[in-house]
């Protein structure tokens, strides 16, 4: 089987990018010519976007048996006027008009955002114009505290320097949960010192008024950044590594395959 790489620029200098890890046809895995996908968002408060929560997730639930993307989004003075927000919604665009060639089942395609990218994860799944089929959200940065340093920040990002308290509530996401949500699987721990577990509980409590599917799993103990919990992203960091908290993507594995349907046996 061959994996081919693509790239797609949605700036003329490259600086907001869509890569594809795309894993062709074989005569030898009939069954899953076509796939679902996994688009991930990177976090890094809106100031940068993170390798460790970048391609090592997208190989990872490659190997599972996805169609992989990783958008690097606009970030720091460019993010200003919410673009993350629409460079995420053009990106599930472009995935689903290039579905047959990059033989995406247009349907089935979940984001993947960790922190800030939760949150962007989670923006374009209630707020996009074009909108994925699943969300899976790792430590998300869903309710944003005004007059919170971190928060504030994320805030300034989006809003620029000068924004109401208005305006900086719509970026709380628990407000725009309905009836039409898509499926959510979800993961935390509550010893995050940086991104409050309260708001994902906020966020699920919404879920659960408007009985919409979801699954989340709330771990004790681990730090903000986790990734995959594993050696490979812990950049050297044994609070990185949790063995425990890693056991949250072959949950989420297993939730997309119980979502959008395990590939078709033949009889």
């Amino acid at each position: 089987m061959v994996m081919k790489i693509v790239r797609h620029n949605l700036t003329e200098d490259g600086r907001v990018c869509l890569t594809g890890y795309i894993q062709e046809p074989s005569n030898e895995l009939k069954n899953v010519a076509e796939r679902p996908a996994v688009l991930v968002f990177p976090g890094g408060a809106y100031v940068f976007t993170s390798d460790r929560e970048a391609e090592p997730i997208a190989l990872a639930y490659s190997a599972q048996g996805f169609q992989t993307f990783v958008l690097r989004y606009s970030v720091g003075k460019h993010a200003n006027g919410c673009k993350p927000l629409k460079e995420a919604s053009d990106a599930i665009g472009i995935i689903r008009r290039n579905a047959r060639e990059w033989n995406v089942i247009p349907n089935k395609i979940a984001v993947c955002g960790f922190s800030a990218g939760g949150h962007l994860a989670a923006w374009v799944s209630l707020k996009g114009e074009h909108r994925p089929n699943a969300m899976i959200l790792a430590y998300p940065a869903l309710e944003l505290v005004i007059n919170d340093d971190i928060h504030d920040r994320l805030i300034q990002m989006l809003l620029g320097g000068n924004y109401t308290r208005e305006e900086a509530e719509k970026l709380n996401l628990y407000h725009y949960v309905d009836e039409n949500a898509i499926p959510m699987f979800c993961w935390h721990t509550f010893e995050d010192a940086l991104v409050d577990v309260k708001g994902v509980l906020k966020f699920i409590s919404k879920y659960t008024e408007y009985q919409r599917p979801f699954e989340c799993h709330i771990f004790q103990q681990g730090v903000h950044g986790l990734s995959l919990a594993l050696p490979i992203t812990a950049n050297g960091r044994t609070d990185f590594v949790d063995y425990h908290a890693a056991k949250w993507f072959e949950m989420s594995v297993e939730w997309l395959y119980r979502t959008f349907g395990k590939p078709e046996l033949a009889e």
